[in-house]
């Protein structure tokens, strides 16, 4: 194992983990299946403006979705 490889590691906490449960798996897969619908419409719809603004909603609800602070 390369030395610096600890270096680049988070601690371990409570948090770090749930990031391996099911149900964090499961929303990662949502959060695809959302992008991928979203990008569908950027494409169908060829308006920068609006694909900005989508592109900021998916960022958003993907924040909310994937939120496992609750």
């Amino acid at each position: 194992m390369l030395r610096w490889w600890g270096f680049w590691r988070l601690p371990q906490t409570t948090a770090s983990d749930r990031v391996a449960t099911e149900k964090h798996s499961r929303k990662v897969v949502r959060v695809r299946w959302l992008w991928s619908f979203g990008i569908l419409v950027v494409l169908a719809v060829p308006v920068p403006a609006f694909a900005v603004t989508w592109v900021l909603i998916l960022t958003f609800l993907s924040f909310v979705l994937l939120d496992e602070t609750a």
